[in-house]
This record gives C-alpha cells, sequence and structure tokens, in this order.
C-alpha cells in the first residue's frame, strides 16, 4: 500500500510526506487423520520520506508461527508451539540516527510451548501451555551493556569501565496463553483476532513473576473486490522489559525524561492492492 501527500501554498500548513508498506502474509496448513500441522509467516516493512525529516522507518516485523497439534477428546489437541519474532532493520528514535535501539535479532523472541489447545470450530482456538519456555536474544553487545529488553546489564566499575558484559540471551519459564479468532462478520468485511500472554513465573526477581506479557492484534479487512481491500489494524503490546523514552514539555519543547515500561499502541488504515495465492487441491 502506498501514501502521498503534498502542499503548495497551503495556509494551516503541513508537510509533504511519501509513504509506502509492504505486507506478507503467508500460510500453509496441513492435515492427516489425527494430526494437523499450521504454519503462518508475517512479513511487513514500511518507509517514509518526508522533505523535512527525510527518510525514515515506518514499520517492521518479522514473525513466524508454527502449531503441531494431536487429536486427544473431541475439541481438544495435544499441541507444540513454537514463534519467532523480530525484525529487518535497525530502529532509530528520530531524530538521532546514529544510536539504533532496535535491530536484526536485537531483540529476538522465540518460544517453544507445550500444551492443549482447544478447537470448537474453523473460526476459534484456545491454546494453553503451562510449560513454556521463552528466549529474548539481544545480539548487539552495546544494547546488552545497556541492559535492553530485560537481558543482565553489563557490570561496571566506579570509572565507568566494564567488568563483565552484558549477557545477550535471557531465558525464562513461564504460562502461555494464545487466543485466536477469525470469523466473516458480514459480506467481505473479515476480523482476525489474536492475543497472547506470557506470564514467566520463574523470573528471578520475584516482583516480576506476575507482570503478564500481552500482545494483543486485530485485523479488519474490509474486501472491495478480488484485487483491492481495505483494512484497519490495531496492535497493543506491553512487557515490563522494554522500556520506552518518556518526554515531557519544557518551555513548549519536547524533551528526553527518561525511560519506562509503557503501553504500546499501533494503528492502521489503509487501501492496497491485494495477491491471493492459494493451492487448491485437485478434483477427479
Amino acid at each position: 500500500s502506498f501514501n502521498q501527500i503534498s502542499f503548495a501554498n497551503w495556509a494551516p500548513g503541513g508537510e509533504d510526506a511519501l509513504s509506502g508498506t509492504a505486507n506478507f502474509n503467508l500460510n500453509a496448513f496441513y492435515r492427516k487423520n489425527s494430526v494437523t500441522f499450521e504454519n503462518q509467516a508475517i512479513l511487513i516493512y514500511g518507509m517514509i520520506q518526508s522533505r523535512d525529516k527525510g527518510l525514515m522507518k515506518m514499520e517492521d516485523r518479522l514473525e513466524f508461527n508454527s502449531k503441531l497439534n494431536y487429536k486427544a477428546v473431541k475439541y481438544w489437541n495435544y499441541s507444540l508451539l513454537y514463534t519467532f519474532k523480530s525484525q529487518f532493520a535497525p530502529g532509530y528514535t528520530y531524530p538521532n540516527r546514529v544510536d539504533a535501539v532496535s535491530r536484526f535479532f536485537a531483540p529476538a523472541y522465540s518460544t517453544l510451548s507445550l500444551g492443549m489447545d482447544y478447537v470448537p470450530n474453523r473460526y476459534i482456538s484456545l491454546f494453553m501451555s503451562p510449560i513454556s519456555g521463552k528466549f529474548t536474544f539481544v545480539a548487539d553487545q552495546k544494547l546488552a551493556d545497556n541492559g535492553a529488553y530485560g537481558v543482565k546489564k553489563a557490570i561496571k566499575d566506579t570509572a565507568g569501565n566494564i567488568i563483565r558484559h552484558g549477557e545477550p540471551i535471557k531465558p525464562e519459564l513461564g504460562l502461555a496463553v494464545n487466543a485466536k479468532l477469525k470469523y466473516e462478520i458480514l459480506k467481505n468485511i473479515i476480523v482476525d483476532s489474536r492475543v497472547t500472554l506470557y506470564d514467566a513465573y520463574m523470573d528471578e526477581d520475584i516482583t516480576n513473576r506476575w507482570n503478564v506479557d500481552v500482545d494483543f492484534e486485530t485485523t479488519i479487512n474490509f474486501v472491495i473486490n478480488s484485487m483491492f481491500s481495505t483494512s484497519f489494524n490495531s496492535r497493543f503490546v506491553y512487557d515490563d522489559n522494554i522500556m520506552v523514552p518518556l518526554y515531557k514539555k519544557v518551555d513548549g519543547l519536547k524533551t528526553p525524561n527518561g525511560q519506562g515500561p509503557r503501553l504500546q499502541i499501533k494503528q492502521a488504515f489503509g487501501i492496497g492492492m491485494v495477491m491471493k495465492l492459494e493451492r487448491k487441491k485437485k478434483t477427479r
């Protein structure tokens, strides 16, 4: 999808901008007897170019999900779930374009969960795992030394020299819950919603053992025809280990004021061209 806006002698003010986002959502599904195997890849990258601020990254997402189910009883399945999340390119707190706050595999999240999957129909699934291992990777030593994304930060002497570098990996064991809903509420209006909850009940810091990580995403697709569609996407993320820059107004200017965990919110609305690739089962 693309968006372009420009101004000429526009009294209220404004800034010329050109933006574009590529969104690849790939799904593969296998079923045989009591076994089902679901795979999903979400690849998103977006850039925005403005006259005053230059070229900036707008959206960046690299995610893979796989779920292997074996039929237990009626609506219940024994289930093994694997997820991986990261990004493609470095991210910055603009206008700072020197100090990256994130990179590929910094952070990256890898989760392997064993549990039960409740699937009453083809629209809903609820996965619950009392044994879920989560690994947070920060493959950037500078970020790891700062303790970014919850890893153990570097130990320094009184002069500020590093005695021991920060750890690039943080392992966790906890409870995971994943719920998904995909339903056509009206003709050509499809709601695709999912929520992921994770609680690391074995965290070394006892005060963090009830800080539940939340990732709640909803996409509403309005299908115009076979080539075009409009979509609205919202995503809410909370992770107590992710520090968000905080600001305050000083003499009318936006001034840095430390950092802390906050509810992260992203919303997007756009119209785009859709190419649907589907392999249909051959009929005899």
